[in-house]
């Protein structure tokens, strides 16, 4: 499932509950319950997990977790 995917991708950097957080905020700005959410919300959700880690993580290290996540949610 993405969620598991996004959350073990973030948690390192961010912790759980924001990591958590992240996806279910995305699913919201998306009109989906977090159940509904799928391969074709991924592109949004990346925006808000490279909002999310910009201020924490070198820009190399977003576009890595954003890989994961691409690769994950495949």
């Amino acid at each position: 499932m993405i969620r598991e995917t996004v959350v073990g991708a973030l948690e390192p950097w961010v912790g759980s509950v924001a990591a958590d957080t992240c996806v279910r905020a995305t699913a919201l700005a998306v009109g989906k319950d977090i159940s509904e959410f799928g391969q074709a919300e991924v592109a949004a959700l990346c925006v808000n997990v490279r909002r999310l880690l910009s201020p924490v993580a070198p820009s190399a290290a977003v576009d890595g977790v954003i890989a994961q996540i691409e690769v994950g949610a495949a």
